[in-house]
């Protein structure tokens, strides 16, 4: 079995960019994260284990050397590839925050090529083309019929899990309260629920109790952001394994396995 696929957090806010590149990325053996409101990067960093950021330097609300300077507040040890066209421009202040030409992809780029030679030399590995988006995936994935409901409030991070799940032709339902997403659950046909623990509405632990009671064939992922111990005694005491606790960041593709077991053991999906 090949290995998990690299994620690749991608922050531009030029539409057309994110397009070429989140393409070309799910071709190969990644999954692309991308967004165009860097806004976003730090909760996205504090959701999702991250192996590399493509970050522009110019963007409205916030730029590329703000995020790079909230990575170094918090100490985020994050690879981190600059995307510009600017880059002889801004030569000088990059190197003051140690930015140097092998950190630089320049914009436009025609070939692919050149952007992964610098993933590569970056990472300090070559990353090689697997199971993602391979024949066999796309062969197990076409007859796909599980259903998925997330329960969370952080709509963005929703939004990169539903794109990575509809990629592979999982039904998707989102839900940013706890008390309309259990009232969905239980009245339709689903198989797999991702609940945040600490959701406004209703506890996820609540939530967790009565889906086991009244719809117990369902398969239940619990994540959350803190309170480790809190969200595992609370798991135990409404009689859902705690070792099952999903703690956030996670890699999104770990995640994105985990629902394929699950729905591979509960015959939605043929492998």
């Amino acid at each position: 079995m090949s290995s998990k696929p690299t994620t690749v957090l991608i922050v531009d806010d030029n539409i057309s960019v994110i397009e070429q590149l989140t393409l070309h990325f799910k071709k190969r053996n990644y999954e692309p994260i991308a967004t165009a409101d860097p806004t976003v990067v730090e909760r996205t960093l504090d959701t999702f284990n991250v192996d590399l950021m493509l970050l522009d330097l110019k963007m409205e609300r916030l730029t590329g050397y703000d995020i790079l300077k909230m990575m170094r507040e918090k100490k985020l040890n994050i690879p981190v590839l600059i995307i510009t066209a600017y880059y002889k421009d801004e030569k000088d202040k990059l190197a003051e925050l140690g930015v140097t030409e092998k950190d630089i992809i320049v914009k436009p780029f025609n070939s692919f090529e050149d952007v992964e030679k610098k993933i590569n030399q970056k990472l300090n590995r070559i990353v090689i083309p697997g199971e993602f988006h391979s024949e066999y995936e796309d062969k197990i994935y076409r007859s796909n019929t599980t259903r998925v409901v997330i329960i969370d409030d952080e709509e963005d991070i929703c939004d990169f899990i539903k794109e990575a799940l509809i990629d592979r032709n999982y039904q998707v339902e989102i839900f940013d309260r706890g008390d309309r997403g259990l009232e969905y659950v239980l009245n339709n046909e689903c198989h797999i629920v991702v609940v945040d623990i600490h959701i406004p509405g209703s506890s996820g632990h609540d939530i967790i109790k009565q889906i086991l009671a009244k719809k117990p064939a369902l398969k239940i992922i619990p994540i959350t952001a803190g309170y480790e111990q809190g969200a595992k005694d609370g798991l135990a005491a409404v009689g859902f394994p705690a070792e099952k606790l999903i703690l956030k960041p996670f890699k999104l593709p770990n995640l994105v396995e985990l629902i394929k077991v699950y729905a591979t053991e509960l015959g939605t999906l043929k492998v």
